[in-house]
């Protein structure tokens, strides 16, 4: 069956920027949010006035070339083909690919943890801060885990009282833990990507039980699985915080 026309489509991650700019497009974008629900991307939707007959080809009218941004790493394109004119696709399946473009670049975490002043059977605010200090974004495109996990010890003598929505409880060993509150242990998962400038503050009310001077715990920035291969510094991937 003849296809009267086609209609290509191309997105682009953060990272990437489209140099080649063809008339039959239209480009859109979003929104560069370090709170969205979705890493950004960028689009162009191409629709090509060609009759293409079973057994023809297609080519872009000139070679797509894609810049890579500084802020680039791991990187994706997606590119799908549609026919036009009503034409009725018998194969689906291998109208889509989506191509992995990896920077060489790095992704520097960092994780802080608060020193607080506190009296026996006194509730302060303990912020647990993590930040991506670039100069790349990073995300998991693909499989949509978290970006990276940030794990409170809680210190002893102290118990949580409030968490953050997204920090899970467990026990020391990450086991499950019946309640939100009195963990020794919570894991604030991130979202599947951080910018290049992403800084999140998790916010834990603790008690003072047993007044232990200098007691302290440990803050640690974990990924979902393995290591951080792009990481330039895991120096600054732990902090203490302290309750006094």
């Amino acid at each position: 069956m003849t296809a009267n026309g086609l209609t290509v489509k191309l997105m682009a991650s953060h990272g990437l920027e489209y140099l080649s700019k063809y008339d039959a497009c239209t480009y859109t974008a979003d929104s560069v949010d370090d709170g969205a629900e979705y890493a950004p991307f960028s689009y162009a939707t191409c629709a090509f006035d060609r009759e293409l007959t079973p057994g023809d080809s297609f080519e872009l009218p000139e070679p797509l070339r894609i810049a890579i941004g500084g802020h680039a790493l791991n990187e994706r394109l997606d590119i799908s083909v549609e026919p036009g004119g009503g034409a009725t696709d018998i194969e689906t399946g291998d109208n889509y690919v989506a191509l992995e473009i990896g920077a060489d670049n790095t992704a520097d975490f960092s994780v802080t943890g608060a020193a607080v002043t506190c009296a026996a059977g006194q509730t302060v605010t303990a912020p647990l801060t993590f930040k991506n200090n670039g100069p790349a974004w990073f995300g998991n495109l693909s499989s949509g885990d978290p970006a990276a996990k940030v794990r409170l010890i809680v210190p002893q003598g102290t118990m949580v009282t409030d968490a953050p929505a997204d920090c899970v409880p467990h026990t020391l060993s990450g086991g499950y833990y019946p309640n939100r509150t009195g963990a020794p242990r919570y894991d604030c998962g991130l979202p599947y990507f951080v910018l290049e400038n992403t800084e999140r503050t998790y916010a834990f009310k603790v008690r003072m039980d047993t007044v232990t001077p200098g007691t302290t715990g440990a803050v640690s920035i974990h990924p979902e699985f393995g290591e951080f291969p792009f990481a330039p510094d895991t120096s600054d991937n732990t902090a203490v915080p302290a309750v006094d």
